[in-house]
């Protein structure tokens, strides 16, 4: 079944009395995805809306029962009241991930990326409502929406962001490593006063090598006009 990526850019929380609370994003196709449509055109070329809700704990409620559906909306109307096509992804979730997802969109975090497990239903005529054709010579994803407007989404994957920081001291998660490496660590009093000392000790043979150097070039020059005056001497 093909993985299809996808990524939000807005969100909603819609809290109804009597009803589901329901997260509404709208999303993109990914860009590295190419999703071909039958009725033309590509995927990425429409907008689409993901509706999450969360599904409660049902007995008999299985990990691989299809979790959504996927629908393609063609265009509607004409002139002015045209509206072009989108799709729209049904999503359920589990307790425990629904508390989550509400507590990061609390937060004005979105996933950075999700993908869905779309199930390339055969249909009649034995034909697959979504899967790979070739185009130009390479494999590329197919949604026949023509004749199978609606496909069932039988898993999710989202990407959240996590956002790092600097160990502290009193931080439960270091476990020391961070010390292994002295570079890492500051510098005691001691290690500063042995590093002054080699310094010092760089600095006396780099100025008594400059010395020896001075006084070796002028010895040549003394010798070399000596040698060139001898003869004016003879």
């Amino acid at each position: 079944m093909p993985l299809v990526g996808f990524k939000p850019n807005k969100a909603r929380l819609i809290i109804e009395q009597g009803h589901a609370t329901v997260l509404v994003m709208r999303i993109v196709t990914a860009r590295d995805e190419n999703v071909l449509l039958s009725s033309g055109g590509t995927l990425q070329q429409l907008t689409g809306v993901l509706r999450i809700r969360e599904h409660g704990d049902r007995r008999g409620y299985k990990a691989g029962r299809t979790t959504g559906s996927i629908v393609h909306i063609p265009d509607a109307g004409r002139g002015a009241e045209a509206r072009a096509g989108r799709f729209q992804i049904n999503i359920s979730m589990s307790a425990e991930k629904f508390d989550m997802m509400m507590r990061l969109a609390a937060g004005g975090k979105l996933p950075a990326k999700f993908f869905v497990d779309v199930s390339g239903r055969v249909g009649p005529l034995g034909a697959r409502g979504f899967g790979y054709v070739v185009r130009g010579g390479r494999q590329v994803k197919f949604w026949d929406c023509a004749r199978h407007r609606l496909l069932p989404v039988t898993s999710f994957t989202m990407i959240l962001p996590v956002e790092m920081r600097d160990p502290s001291p009193a931080d439960p998660w270091d476990d020391g490593e961070g010390h292994a490496n002295p570079s890492s660590s500051p510098a005691t009093n001691v290690q500063v006063a042995e590093l002054a000392d080699d310094l010092l000790v760089f600095q006396s043979e780099t100025k008594h090598m400059l010395n020896g150097l001075v006084i070796a070039v002028v010895v040549i020059c003394v010798l070399i006009g000596a040698i060139n005056l001898f003869p004016l001497f003879r």
